[in-house]
């Protein structure tokens, strides 16, 4: 899953008062992880860790997080021939 914008997720732990350290106990995350994403440092997260994060601050689903192929997986698939 990738962060919309790190701002936007800064935003809404200030709306909620959250650090990061209780953002990460809240969504039982890592410190780091948390403050990662929060610094643009690191701008996906497997899903259930972004589903964790929106749940401990109150967000809808996927308002912080968007599911996106990654760069990897769209050239794998671009490669492979389809049958006819």
């Amino acid at each position: 899953m990738q962060l919309r914008d790190s701002r936007m997720l800064k935003q809404y732990m200030d709306f909620k008062r959250l650090t990061i350290r209780e953002l990460a106990t809240e969504a039982h995350v890592s410190r780091s992880t948390v403050g990662h994403l929060v610094s643009g440092a690191r701008r996906t997260a497997k899903p259930e860790t972004a589903r964790a994060i929106e749940e401990a601050l109150g967000a809808p689903p996927g308002l912080l997080f968007e599911a996106r192929a990654s760069r990897v997986s769209r050239e794998v698939q671009s490669t492979t021939a389809v049958p006819a």
